[in-house]
């Protein structure tokens, strides 16, 4: 069995690639991402290119309360988000 595995940025390009290589492999996927709009326009909300066999959590890494919320049931967080601004 895999293992579950947190991708903050999980909806950027590298993060949406990092999230279909590990459901691949067999691993539970969340995606944690502030779908930021200078990013992914202005009514971002959970992009249609990714897996839809992912969990998508809307919330910034920046916010401990959301971010504790998202590892909550987690082995392994990968870490692709990035500030913009």
């Amino acid at each position: 069995m895999g293992k579950k595995i947190l991708v903050t940025g999980g909806a950027g390009f590298i993060g949406s690639h990092t999230v279909d290589a590990l459901l691949a492999r067999g691993d539970a996927v969340r995606v944690f991402d502030n779908m930021n709009p200078q990013v992914h326009g202005p009514l971002a909300d959970k992009p249609l290119y990714l897996n839809e066999e992912a969990e998508f959590v809307k919330g910034d890494v920046r916010d401990r309360d959301s971010l504790k919320k998202a590892i909550k049931g987690i082995d392994i967080i990968i870490h692709d988000a990035a500030e913009v601004g």
